[in-house]
């Protein structure tokens, strides 16, 4: 069962593809008339706009809730394949449903079913209207794939960014850190084989999303088993970052069984948790990435690396718990000052506990 903000994003994402599907009607709708002078006579616009946004949200809605999760573990070309063939077929029959419906209420009664049904074959779907029709739908369901494709490529809000051109120039941000990487990720590889490890990589990082978008993390990057979440430096955001541990941590007890029949082993995890100012600007030409730079991900990565030394699985820092007050289910305990390597001063960590 998917979270409030999963749930939230998902419909968020399949009203704006509704939004572009209703802009591009007035496009195709001119593409139509083209075809056949005499439609723009017979059927009205608000008509066509509305059967249009309807359609959409059918369509990515199953996109998004359903498609783009079912065919994930197949080569990208066959999985795009698959998808756009059933995304032709949803809005094929959809199409005929809706143009039925309107070819319904615009029937007098006068005719027989017989009639009826071989005049809305002749009149509708044999036209060359309906077929310019189910090119520009074609167009569109790609175009849907293509942005929910995007959408999962930059995160939430990541595609919104890039179009406003936010970080287009370097800006200063402070932000919350969490390193967090498996525990025991190279014997757990020599055991189940580097094959069955990648997969299980695959499916820990899939299960792992759901927790980060519930609390509203921004996923900075993969570094091998590692990932790299990211928060704006807020109280509300330090609450949502140590309740992304507590719902990671229930996401992988609940799935142990499923982890243990496939392969062997139930994934567990550290993290080092910190939090200061870092410089944020897209860098590349032919490959554009969101780049985070600064000392602040250097001393998280330390204070992470320090996880296994001193045998605790959260460490925080004190920048991350200054003026805030560890919620109800968590415990912060001192473990003492530390020098991390470029770091001058020594800082103050602190282990962290769920109870």
């Amino acid at each position: 069962m998917v979270s409030g903000r999963v749930l939230w994003y998902r419909i968020y994402l399949v009203l704006n593809i509704a939004i572009i599907w209703v802009l591009f009607s007035i496009l195709f709708l001119y593409n139509i008339v083209e075809v056949d002078k005499e439609v723009l006579a017979r059927r009205r616009l608000s008509f066509f706009s509305m059967a249009f946004a309807a359609i959409g949200i059918i369509v990515a809605g199953a996109e998004a809730f359903f498609l783009k999760n079912m065919f994930r573990k197949l080569p990208i070309w066959l999985s795009t394949i698959l998808r756009m063939t059933l995304t032709f077929i949803l809005f094929l029959i959809v199409s005929v449903i809706v143009v039925f419906a309107y070819w319904v209420f615009r029937h007098d009664g006068g005719l027989s079913f017989i009639q009826f049904e071989k005049e809305f074959v002749q009149n509708i779907l044999l036209t060359p209207s309906f077929l310019m029709l189910m090119v520009d739908m074609g167009f569109l369901a790609f175009l849907s794939i293509l942005i929910l494709e995007i959408s999962d490529k930059y995160g939430p809000g990541g595609l919104r960014n890039l179009i406003r051109g936010r970080y287009n120039k370097p800006r200063k941000e402070n932000r919350i850190f969490l390193f967090l990487d498996i525990n025991d990720s190279t014997a757990i590889a020599e055991k189940i084989g580097h094959e069955k490890y990648f997969n299980m990589l695959h499916d820990f990082f899939a299960d792992i999303t759901e927790p980060i978008i519930s609390t509203w993390g921004h996923i900075y990057q993969y570094v091998g088993d590692e990932v790299v979440i990211c928060w704006q430096n807020t109280p509300r955001n330090k609450a949502r970052c140590l309740n992304f541990i507590k719902q990671a941590e229930d996401v992988f007890k609940k799935k142990h069984e499923y982890y243990m029949k496939e392969y062997g082993v139930t994934p567990t995890f550290k993290a080092g948790i910190h939090a200061g100012d870092v410089t944020v600007g897209y860098v590349g030409i032919i490959k554009k990435d969101l780049v985070f730079s600064g000392d602040t991900l250097n001393t998280t990565a330390r204070i992470r690396s320090k996880c296994h030394e001193l045998k605790h699985p959260y460490i925080a820092s004190i920048d991350f718990l200054k003026d805030f007050r560890v919620p109800k289910g968590f415990r912060a305990d001192e473990i003492g000052e530390m020098e991390f390597k470029g770091r001058k001063e020594k800082s103050k960590v602190y282990s962290l506990e769920l109870i």
